[in-house]
């Protein structure tokens, strides 16, 4: 099971959206778990289903199992754990290596190809216990000035993270999202990415469409989506772009 979390320490910056549709188009031919850590639940929403106030995602940092909060969605091959929406992390500030352990004791390599992980705009115990895990790390990223700082930012939180268990940093790629090529400041940010990090950790880029905002009221993620739109064929290139990375 290769496991990839989509975060970034900036709020706004369409981690869920990205979560969502890569999530399910992986699907298509994987078997694919999506774990939402984000208590306001939207990649839940994305994939057909919704927050829970028991037996979520984060009830394994209480005790329980993660396979007890799995629930279907719109797709056969992926399954979500969706987000405790009143779950205080706070309380749990200190906990590290329960969802590493939980991966462990529930073999959850022996029934899924991938794990897609979305995380609260934070640095807490639910992103560490995600890097834990992590093979792989997307960063999406709106190219303003804020943006480049967010990046820089959630580059030192994983190497810090990897430092600290003494792991080995996770393959990381940025995914630059609502972009406009026709926005002059869009440009320039995407260069002063593609100098700070390296062009060949980025991904072709997602542009503006409102369909991808649209996708959270029908349930129905765009690269599912019977109409054609620009967010669906962004992201399918994004997915095979990341399945290249993954494979060498």
């Amino acid at each position: 099971m290769i496991t990839i979390l989509i975060s970034n320490r900036k709020g706004g910056s369409a981690k869920s959206t990205t979560a969502v549709n890569l999530a399910t188009q992986l699907s298509k031919e994987s078997s694919v778990l999506l774990i939402d850590f984000d208590t306001q639940g939207h990649a839940s929403f994305g994939v057909g289903s919704f927050p829970v106030e028991e037996s979520g995602s984060h009830s394994i940092f209480e005790g329980s199992t993660l396979s007890e909060s799995f629930r279907p969605t719109v797709m056969d091959n992926l399954t979500i754990s969706p987000a405790l929406e009143f779950f205080d992390v706070y309380e749990y500030s200190e906990l590290q290596g329960v969802l590493k352990n939980r991966f462990k004791k529930e073999q959850l390599k022996e029934f899924f190809d991938f794990c897609i992980i979305d995380t609260a705009p934070t640095y807490d115990t639910l992103l560490k216990n995600s890097l834990e895990v992590a093979q792989c790390v997307v960063i999406p990223v709106i190219p303003h000035h804020l943006g480049v700082i967010g990046v820089g930012q959630m580059f030192r939180a994983i190497y810090q993270m990897s430092l600290s268990i003494g792991k080995k940093a996770p393959l990381i790629g940025i995914l630059p999202v609502m972009y406009n090529p026709h926005i002059k400041e869009h440009k320039e940010n995407l260069e002063k990415i593609k100098k700070a990090f390296g062009k060949d950790k980025i991904f072709s880029p997602i542009g503006v469409d409102i369909n991808l905002t649209k996708q959270f009221e029908t349930q129905i993620p765009v690269v599912i989506s019977e109409k054609r739109t620009k967010g669906a064929e962004n992201y399918k290139k994004f997915s095979d772009e990341l399945r290249e990375k993954l494979k060498r």
